[in-house]
This record gives C-alpha cells, sequence and structure tokens, in this order.
C-alpha cells in the first residue's frame, strides 16, 4: 500500500501520456451515443476540408481559363455552401462535445471526492486542506482539455493527416518527400522540450498547493493573526510562495516561447519548400497553378495535425501533471477496512468491553507529542450506565474514543459490544449507534437548524427544538431575529464557544444513537450552563451507555465508574466515593483541582 504522506506530498509522478489517456477516456465510453455522433460529424468536417481546396483548385485551372461566368458563380455558390455546412457541423462538434466532455469531467471530480471521503483519519492528518482542494478542483478540470473539441479535432486530423499524405505523394512526390524532411525536425524539437514544460508545470502546480494551503491557513487562523498582530508575518510567508509560484510559471513560459516559434519556424520552412519547389514544377509546365494552391492548402492540412499537437503540448503537460496527482490519491488504499461479513450493530443490553487492548500512533501520524500509546488497557463501560475516564492530558483518553469509534484501528487486544468484536460490525452502522461531543466543535456553514440536524437531516421541528431545550440553547435561539434559521457563518464564527458547544451537544442528542461520548463536552461553557446541561443529560444518559471524559472532575460526581488512566495504563477503577477513601492518582487529581 502506499505511503500516504510520501503519495500526497510526492513531486515525482511516474504514469504516462497512454495511461492518462485511458484513464479519461474510460469515462467517456460510458456516454457512447453522444461519442459515435461526435465521429460521424467529425468524418464530415474531415471530407469537406479535403474538398475545399479542390474547389479552389477548380476555379484557378479550369473556371478561369474558360471564362465562364456562371460556372464560377456556381463553383464560388458551392465553396460558400460547403463553409457554411462547415460551420455548423463544427458547431456541433463543439456543443456535443461539450456535453460529453463536462459530463465526464463531473464523474471524474465526484468520484475522486468520494473516494476521499473514503479514505480513513490518517490521511487527512497527514493531507493538507488546501492541496486537496487544487486537486478536486484544478487538477480535475486541467484533464477536461483531453475531452475539448480541440482535443477530438486532433484526433481526428491525424487520420486526415495519413490521407492527405498519401493524396499529395500522388500529385507530386518530390515536393511530398521535401515536406517530409520537416516533420522529424518537428518531433525533435518536441521530445527537447516535452520534459522541460512537463517539469516545469509540475513544480508550478506544487507551488500552487502550497500556496492554496497558506491561503486556507490564513483564512481559517485569522483571529490568531490579529491577535498577535503577526500579518506581515503571514503577508512575506505568502508572498514567497507567490514569488516560487510565479517563477516556476515564468520558467514554464520561457519554455514554451522558445518551443513555440521553432515549431512555427519548420511549419514555414515546408510552406518554403513547396513555393520553391511548386514554383519550378509551373514554370516547366508539370503542375498547374490551382495545384499548386491547392499543394500549399494540403501541404497546411498535414502541418495542422502536428501544429495542434505542439500548440497543445502546454496543456498536455499540465495535464499530465494533474494527472499524476490525482492517480497519487486514487492509489492510497483505506487503513480501515470492512470485513467482508460484517454484520449490523447489536442492540445493546451488555455494554462496550474494552479488552487488553494496545495501540500506538506511528511516527508519520502523531497528532501532538503527547499522543500516548496505551498498553494493555482494559474495563467495561456497562450498558445504560455512565463510566467516565479521567488522567492527565495525554494519558490517552481521547485516544481510546477514537479506537471505539474506529477511526483507528487496534493493535491487540480487543473492543466488543455485547460480545461483537469491533472488526467485525459494518463500520457506518457502529458509527450511526455512537455520538460524540468533542473538545474540538465543528460547524458547517449553514444555520443553527441545519447544524443540529446534521446527523439526522429529517427531523422535526419538535424534535429539534426539544434537543435545543436539552442543551440549555433554545432560550438564546428564540432571541435572534431569524431563529433556528440564523446563519451562523463559516465554522460558526458568529457563535461564542459556549453557545457552538451546546449547538454540537444537541445535535449529538438528536442523533438518538444507543452510545454516547462525551469528550471535554462542557468545556466550553460558564458553571450556569454546564449545570443546566448536567442536569438535562442526567435523564438523557440513563437510557444510554455514556463514556465521558472531562478535566472539570466536579462534572463526574454522579458517574457509575470512573476509569483513571496514567501513561496509557489503567490505574484506578471505582466510583468517586471509592477512589477518593483510596487517595490515590484520582484523589490527587480531585484535589489538585480544589486547593
Amino acid at each position: 500500500m502506499t505511503d500516504r504522506k510520501d503519495a500526497v506530498d510526492s513531486e515525482e509522478t511516474n504514469v504516462s501520456m497512454m495511461e492518462m489517456f485511458k484513464f479519461v477516456f474510460s469515462k467517456v465510453l460510458k456516454k457512447r451515443g453522444i461519442l459515435v455522433v461526435n465521429v460521424v460529424v467529425l468524418i464530415f468536417i474531415t471530407g469537406l476540408q479535403f474538398v475545399l481546396p479542390q474547389i479552389t483548385q477548380n476555379i484557378i485551372d479550369k473556371v478561369i481559363p474558360q471564362g465562364n461566368m456562371q460556372y464560377l458563380l456556381e463553383s464560388i455558390g458551392v465553396l460558400m455552401l460547403s463553409a457554411v455546412l462547415l460551420g455548423v457541423l463544427n458547431y456541433f462538434s463543439t456543443y456535443y462535445m461539450s456535453i460529453m466532455s463536462q459530463g465526464a469531467i463531473y464523474e471524474l471530480r465526484t468520484d475522486l471526492y468520494d473516494y476521499i471521503l473514503g479514505l480513513d483519519t490518517h490521511f487527512f492528518e497527514s493531507s493538507k486542506t488546501g492541496d486537496l482542494m487544487v486537486r478536486l478542483t484544478n487538477d480535475i478540470s486541467n484533464l477536461q482539455s483531453l475531452i475539448s473539441a480541440n482535443m477530438l479535432s486532433m484526433v481526428g486530423g491525424m487520420f486526415t493527416f495519413v490521407g492527405v499524405y498519401i493524396f499529395i505523394f500522388i500529385v507530386n512526390w518530390q515536393m511530398a518527400l521535401a515536406v517530409t524532411i520537416t516533420f522529424p525536425l518537428m518531433f525533435l524539437i518536441y521530445r527537447i522540450f516535452r520534459s522541460r514544460i512537463h517539469n516545469a508545470f509540475r513544480k508550478a502546480r506544487l507551488s500552487q498547493a502550497q500556496m492554496s494551503n497558506q491561503m486556507q491557513n490564513t483564512l481559517t487562523e485569522i483571529s490568531l493573526i490579529k491577535s498577535y498582530t503577526s500579518e506581515q508575518i503571514e503577508e512575506d510567508r505568502f508572498a514567497g510562495l507567490a514569488d516560487k509560484n510565479r517563477n516556476n510559471l515564468i520558467q514554464a513560459a520561457q519554455n514554451q516561447a522558445m518551443f513555440s516559434p521553432l515549431i512555427s519556424f519548420v511549419n514555414y520552412l515546408g510552406t518554403a519548400i513547396v513555393l520553391l519547389l511548386g514554383s519550378y514544377f509551373v514554370i516547366n509546365k508539370d503542375l498547374m497553378v490551382g495545384q499548386m494552391v491547392a499543394y500549399i492548402t494540403y501541404v497546411g492540412m498535414l502541418q495542422d495535425p502536428i501544429r495542434s499537437f505542439a500548440m497543445l503540448l502546454n496543456q498536455l503537460q499540465q495535464s499530465l501533471v494533474s494527472y499524476g496527482r490525482i492517480t497519487e490519491i486514487l492509489k492510497l488504499e483505506p487503513a480501515i477496512k470492512q470485513s467482508q461479513n460484517a454484520v449490523e450493530f447489536p442492540e445493546l443490553k451488555k455494554g462496550v468491553k474494552i479488552d487488553n487492548v494496545s495501540f500506538s500512533y506511528d511516527e508519520t501520524h502523531k497528532e501532538s507529542v503527547h499522543d500516548a500509546t496505551l498498553h494493555g488497557v482494559s474495563f467495561d463501560i456497562e450498558y445504560g450506565k455512565m463510566t467516565a475516564l479521567v488522567g492527565h492530558s495525554g494519558s490517552g483518553k481521547t485516544t481510546i474514543t477514537k479506537l471505539i469509534d474506529r477511526l483507528y484501528d487496534i493493535q491487540s487486544g480487543d473492543i466488543l459490544f455485547d460480545d461483537v468484536p469491533i472488526k467485525k460490525l459494518n463500520i457506518q452502522s457502529l458509527r450511526k449507534n455512537i455520538s460524540i461531543v468533542s473538545q474540538d466543535i465543528f460547524m458547517v456553514d449553514g444555520t443553527i437548524k441545519d447544524n443540529i440536524v446534521y446527523g439526522k437531516p429529517n427531523a422535526t421541528d419538535d424534535q429539534v427544538w426539544q434537543v435545543a431545550k436539552l442543551a440549555n440553547i433554545d432560550e438564546f435561539i428564540k432571541t435572534l431575529p431569524n431563529g433556528m434559521d440564523t446563519q451562523i457563518g463559516e465554522r460558526g464564527i458568529k457563535l461564542s464557544g459556549g453557545q457552538k458547544q451546546r449547538v454540537s451537544i444537541a445535535r449529538a442528542l438528536l442523533k438518538d444513537a444507543q452510545i454516547v461520548i462525551m469528550d471535554e463536552a462542557t468545556a466550553s461553557l460558564d458553571n450556569e450552563s454546564e449545570k443546566a446541561i448536567q442536569h438535562a443529560m442526567s435523564t438523557l444518559l440513563q437510557e444510554r451507555t455514556s463514556l465521558v471524559i472531562a478535566h472539570r472532575l466536579s462534572t463526574i460526581h454522579n458517574a457509575d465508574k470512573i476509569v483513571v488512566l496514567d501513561d496509557g495504563k489503567v490505574v484506578e477503577q471505582g466510583t468517586h466515593d471509592e477512589l477518593i477513601k483510596k487517595n490515590g492518582d484520582y484523589a490527587k487529581l480531585y484535589n489538585a483541582q480544589f486547593e
């Protein structure tokens, strides 16, 4: 399995152009009807492009010498009619190509988005939000050029190239052979500049992702920046990244600026050869003027696919870089995998058993220097009762809650829900039966109601107001002009810390899960609000299995059992009174808070 951190930070991507086209066109082939229409239209366009020079040749070599005005008008009419028909066909080709392109890109973007959401906690801890946003937006959009009308025309142009090349050999093999000399020059130039442009755009894409990360970090931490007056530091940091991106793009533009004129020169060289030899053959009566004019047009038709490919090299190299960055994600496999014979979460009657669990974060995914490893942790969370976890920061309390929700997999031991091992449970069923209120408050950008019903979107208004009342947030909501429909802003910026915490508690209550985990859930509340919530929740939690983590030990006096952790180990278990009498670790923690 690909290492996540290395995968998403990699600058080198071993992907080929052929792999990229197969990947993109696998989506296009799902819409065969539209593709067939485009191919048929393209055949007609190619045929008309071949016929138009013949009409011109006929006018110059036959109509003008005869001086027949009616024949001339008829020929001009055919020419104009062909041009109009060519324009109509190009319109339909572009329109239907857009339908096919947008459909394929929509599927690519949603597939990648769904795949990212399916990855586990490890991936998101080692990835940067700004970089993922660039992959989902800019990188996917870059692939769209592969399904554009220009790209399909270029594919059709390759077939035109073969047909026209045979035709000009039949008309005059000497000129055809002379023009052929220019083709190896074009491919030589292409090979020289291909890797240069590719590397330049790869670096530009990486620096763009770094800029996005910096912008995302700045905008989400604006309060901290303002508080510490670090605007200049952030400005300088962003300016450095923007300068790096600018230099990378300039380097790419420099190579492109050299590449395009060289290709144009070779094209002019081919035209000059035809003019030189064509004039010689016309003077010697071996070629007619109209034939030479048509021949120049056909040589242009030969050069067009090569010129188009050369001009698209810029976009192709950007697409290849983007494809590589997308496949980096798609090659990853989630560490948390569901069992093939997974069962639904049981109707709890016994509770949760933590059985000799050991766990350690690897170095890549450590969340902080205080993250604890767990060593043979065992305790029960009895059905319908409140179990409290206490201990110093970094003792492993939050880690246990993540293991229960299977955000990580235990490395030894087991977690059982009514004797069903956690790895045998359907992951979605497991998480639907667990409500977590974390010390880290997560709000979606929407209304208060949007945030409360997030886990249960079909909840009635009565249910929403009921949990709001239990969370002691209902009176505050009623004072707002728009009530439940009040917009809270990104990350709930319009609410205080305590208000956000109470909204998150209401959200967890509405989920109505069998297990409730409160991880410092009342940390942001004042004493009065905390007492109100504790009173409301004491009734609710009587019917649920609950695990409560609290630094304020006064909030867990009434817990049915208190488990004391120290350095990833269970050192004490019992009720508040029992542990106070033991005068051990819990008593020291408790007394320290009230000294």
